[in-house]
This record gives structure tokens, sequence and C-alpha cells, in this order.
């Protein structure tokens, strides 16, 4: 669809539940048409318009400050997004923002709201102010009746943003409410009748997978219109993960197989009977380890008698006992697993591995058994997203993944003029020898930010890691707060303290996205916070994603990378033996790599990262078209 036709709204045309079904995206050479529209002869048309679309709305609210006037509401349903009815509810809602937020709009944020109702992704650098821009192309679809779905990549994300936009709905004569994880099925149907429903990606997903298992009583109105916050992250990092439908049933042998199989892979040694890539986490047995599985017999279950079966389940127990790390890949509380997300760094609430890995998991860790599930429905991030009639969003780092988007969702990336050249500064990265090296250059340097009255915020890839660096602070004498899936219900508290003079803020990822840490004009005087990324993600969007929580809105900041050659991503794709020829290199001083060499290490690393990544889930959606098999993760129980 196109700004220029009609909104998409349910009714005679679209049904009573409007989705798009199965709608393909392959052009030919998408990196080179996201190349070619990026060059001036294509760009700069595009951004002029844009530009002075901008200014007319931006002008005209400013002349309905002195002459009010209605807004053209049938105008805006029969013409679209591109009308000049749209540009003057455009205006009327910036005015209102103005008047009930106290905000005022600037021309960026405008241009990235038109961007979003033209069925496109916009870049808005990280601090500009992208809630404020969705929230006007958000108010603008309400008006014209279209139910608009606010996309976030979490739940704490999606009440921030809807209690933020209380007022300005009021005003507009609009009804925004949120999607909570403990809501049952008539709540949620209440909160997507709304004109404009906050909601975190996954929430939505599997709403939608128990709406298509129904024959009435659904609680969505269909998909019209995604507003998709944080784009990256939920069409691209997230879309590893196939979203599955389950319902428990209640099989007595399936204790005995997960028993049976952890038995059979604790008597395996690793390195001899099996392997494990660290780069996929992939598991290969060995002659010596396929004999081992052979030989298992289980006579009281006839289904272990099948051999493909009995080393999928070897495989599992494998994957249970020495690939999944507590502290890392899930936390253990109150006598349940709960799985950690990887990218968002917070609980992942209502999940669990399918085929018997979260049952193996918790008798690892003397939990109780749950019973084992059934599949009901599943679908991949591609395929949903791919249902909405209207489909738009924004993030500060989308250029990376432009033709991946292209491909996948057909949706192209507009990079969004600021006026403005950013004030942070990105320090040299310290990649350090070995583990003992960086932890000492990790104190010494929040030593030197802290003595001069900087806030710091120090990024890990896991809890685990977090409460070894708070362990380490703690025994240096430096006190700090942690924010991790642990402390997910303190996370506003944690947030709201972590820009004060000489605080020192140890997190995971939950802080590398939506986030806005405040500094007060004398912490600006003193060089702004100071972000410290002591993780190598696997994209550098995630990296740009964590040092944009410094010098936003153009106040100053600084951000540096520190890591050993025993961490991260150069721990798992460098083996035993670069390890010892790369500390040849290093300095015999203070054990740190020369800075050519760190730079390449981590560029190399990352771009085999992301380009496994990438063919991971492009494995996944062929997977998913063809309704295959494959381990999945992510699985909701009902």
């Amino acid at each position: 669809m196109t700004s220029r036709s009609r909104p998409p709204v349910p009714g005679l045309l679209l049904g009573h539940y409007p989705e798009r079904i199965e709608r393909a995206h392959h052009p030919d050479l998408p990196w080179l048409r996201c190349l070619l529209a990026d060059l001036p002869p294509f760009a700069h048309p595009r951004r002029r318009l844009l530009s002075e679309r901008a200014t007319r709305i931006l002008q005209r609210s400013k002349r309905l400050r002195a002459t009010p006037a209605a807004m053209p509401l049938a105008e805006l349903a029969r013409d679209g997004f591109a009308s000049a009815a749209a540009e003057a509810c455009c205006a009327r809602v910036c005015l209102e923002i103005e008047n009930t937020l106290g905000r005022s709009l600037r021309p960026a944020q405008i241009m990235a709201a038109l961007c979003v109702l033209d069925g496109r992704l916009a870049e808005l650098p990280t601090g500009e102010g992208k809630t404020l821009a969705s929230a006007l192309a958000a108010c603008v679809a309400a008006l014209a009746g279209v139910p608009v779905h606010a996309v976030t990549s979490n739940d704490y994300l999606a009440a921030r943003d809807a209690a933020m936009l209380q007022p300005l709905a009021a005003a507009l004569g609009l009804r925004v409410t949120a999607i909570d994880p403990a809501m049952k099925s008539e709540a949620r149907r209440q909160a997507y009748a709304a004109h404009i429903t906050f909601c975190s990606a996954r929430e939505l997903v599997f709403d939608y997978l128990r709406d298509r298992s129904r024959t009435h009583d659904r609680v969505l109105r269909g998909l019209c219109m995604a507003i998709v916050d944080e784009a990256d992250s939920v069409f691209i990092d997230e879309a590893a993960t196939p979203f599955i439908l389950s319902e428990s049933v209640d099989e007595s042998t399936q204790q005995a197989l997960y028993v049976q199989a952890l038995r059979l892979a604790g008597q395996m040694k690793p390195g001899f009977d099996f392997r494990v890539d660290g780069r996929d986490q992939s598991v290969h047995f060995s002659d010596q380890g396929l004999a081992l599985i052979e030989a298992e017999t289980l006579d009281d279950i006839p289904l272990w008698g099948v051999p493909r079966y009995r080393q999928e389940m070897a495989e599992l127990a494998i994957r249970a006992l020495y690939i999944l790390r507590r502290n890392v890949d899930y936390l253990v509380s109150e006598g349940k697993i709960h799985i950690i997300d990887a990218n968002s760094g917070r609980r992942a609430e209502g999940r669990s591995w399918s085929r018997g890995l979260h049952q193996m998991v918790e008798l690892k860790e003397r939990c109780k058994p749950t019973l084992a599930a059934r599949v009901i429905a599943q679908i991949t991030f591609q395929r949903f997203f791919s249902r909405y009639h209207l489909l738009g969003g924004m993030s500060g780092t989308l250029l990376e993944a432009r033709s991946e988007l292209l491909e996948v969702y057909g949706l192209t990336v507009e990079r969004i003029p600021v006026g403005r050249p950013s004030s942070l500064r990105l320090l040299p990265p310290v990649v350090c020898s070995h583990a003992g090296a960086s932890q000492q250059k990790l104190l010494e340097e929040v030593r030197q930010m802290q003595s001069a009255g900087r806030p710091i915020l120090i990024g890990t890839d896991s809890v685990r890691e977090s409460e070894r660096i708070s362990h380490l602070l703690r025994s240096a004498g430096l006190p700090h707060q942690v924010l991790n899936a642990r402390q997910d219900t303190a996370e506003a508290t944690l947030i709201g303290q972590a820009g004060q003079a000489g605080a020192i803020t140890v997190t995971t990822n939950m802080a590398g996205r939506g986030t806005d840490i405040l500094i007060d004009e004398a912490v600006a005087r003193a060089g702004g916070l100071h972000v410290l990324s002591c993780q190598h993600n696997s994209a550098r969007r995630i990296d740009r994603q964590l040092f944009g929580r410094a010098a936003r809105l153009g106040q100053p900041g600084s951000a540096r990378t520190l890591l050993s050659l025993e961490e991260g991503l150069l721990g798992r794709y460098l083996g035993r033996r670069w390890h010892k020829i790369l500390q040849l290199f290093s300095s015999k001083l203070d054990d740190t790599m020369p800075l050519v060499v760190g730079k390449m290490l981590l560029k190399i690393t990352q771009w085999l990262a992301e380009r496994r990544a990438r063919n991971a889930r492009q494995r996944l959606r062929a997977a998913d078209t063809q309704q295959g098999g494959g381990q999945l993760f992510g699985t909701r129980r009902e």
C-alpha cells in the first residue's frame, strides 16, 4: 500500500479482520537498489520533498495557534497520508504535542513521521526524539480511523510510552492503551479496541497466533498498521526466533526420556565423544560418541529405539548440560527457569525452549519439570509483519541492514538529516591480551571518569558478566548499581539515577535501546555520560545503540570499547593458536594490543558474526515458509 491510497481500516473493503496474506519480497540485487537510492540524484529529491512538507506543517501549526481550525478528518480518511488533509492533521497534532507535553517538534521528527505514514523506515539518530515522531505518526493514522499497533522491543517501553502519550491522546479525542503480559483475553480485547495500542512485538505476535487458532472471540482488530520502534531490533535481531504457540500435554514417558538423555550426555567426554562449534553452538558427535548413543537402550520406551530420535535427544541433553549457561542464557528464580532474551537482556516471560530442552534444563537445575508442549501454531517475525497493510518504523541504526529490510519486508530506509553533527566522542578501542588486563583498564577508566564528575554506564553481554564486573567494582571500593534481568522491576528507578554525577551503572543490553539517561548542566560541563562497552555485539548496529545512550540531543558524551582476547566474539572466533600468536603483538607494559590490530580483530570477528546470523535468518525464513522443522525456541504456553 502507498500513502496515496485509502488508509487501511476494518470494514466492507478489507473485512472485519484485515490482514495481507503472504506478501513475498524478493527484489533483484537489493544491495544495489539500496546503494543507488542513496546516491545524491535520487536521495536529494526525496529528502527535499520531505523537508518541504515538514516546513509547511510547522508553518501551519504556528498559524493554528492564532486561528484554530477543525481537522479535515473525512478528507484524511478518503485521500490518505500524502494529502493536504494529512498535513493539516499533522499540524494540529504538532500543536497539541506542544500544548500537552511541552515539547516542540523539529523538522527532522516531522520528516521521520511522514516516512512512517508513507510505509517506510526512518533512521533518526539516537537521542533525536523518535518517541515523539512515532507519536505524531500514530495519532495522525488513528485520526484517519486506522487501528494502530505501536510496537516496541519490550513491555517496559510499551507501558512507558503509552503513559507519556495519554495527555496528547485525550486532547485529540483518542484512546491509548498498553498490553501488559498479565492481561487476560477480555482485557486484551478491550486494549486492542483503543485507537492506539502499545505492545511489545512478542505479545503482539502471540495474540495473533491465538486469534488464528480461534473461530470467534478474537482480540485483535486485524493487522491494519504497525509502527515499529527500534525497527532493526525487531525486524533483524529478533527475526532469528520462530514464535510457537503451544499447549501442555501430560506425557509421563517423556520425563524418563529426558532423564535417560541427560544421563547419556553426562557420560560423554567433551572433545572426545563430541565437540561444540564455538561459532554457531552446533553439536558434532565423533564415531566414539555415536557408538555410545547406539549402545544406549531404554526398553520401556519404544521411541528411544529410533536412532535418529535418540541422537536428537542426546544433542538436546548436551545443549542443556554444556551450552546453555545459568545467568547467561537463563535465570533460576523461585524454582523456575526464566529464559534471558539475548537481544534485550531481559527475562522473556512466558517463553520456553521446545522439544524437551526446557525440561532438561529444569532437571539439570533440580527444578520441577513442566509438562511437555504440543505445537498449536507458529510463525516468524518475517512472515508476521509482512501481513500488515501498512508497515513503518524508526530506529537510530538501520542503514547497515537496509538491503535485508528491503529483501525481506519490502521496506526502504530513509536517513533523516538532523542538521547538526553528533557531539559523541568515540575513543579508541582497547583490546587486552587477557581478562586480567582488561579488568585493570576498566578500574582505571572508571576512577578517572568518576573523579571528573562524570557518570559511567558499563555495558555487558550477560547477567553473569554484569555480576562479575559488579564484584570487581565492589572489591575496589567503588559504589555502583546493577541493572540486569534480576532487577528488571526497578528499571525506571535505576535508569533515573544513572545520569547523576559520578554514578556508576553496570548493565546488560537492557539499557542499550530506548532508554533516556538524563544529565544535568553540571554533568554536561564535566563531559557528559561516558559509555564503556565491555561487550562485543554480533552487529555494529547494537554497538551504536549502546554508544547512543551518551551525547543525546546535542549534549556532550563519550564512549569506548574495552575487551580482551578471551571475551565475546574474540574468544569465540579466535582459537587458542591465534590467541598465542596475537599475544606476541601485545604491549609488554600494559598487555594491550596495538590500536590497528585491535580494530582489525573487532571488525573481522563482527563481520563473521553478522554474516553467520544473516545466513541463519535466511534458513529460518525458508524453513518457516515451507513449514519445516529445525530446533524451535520462543514457545509460549497456553
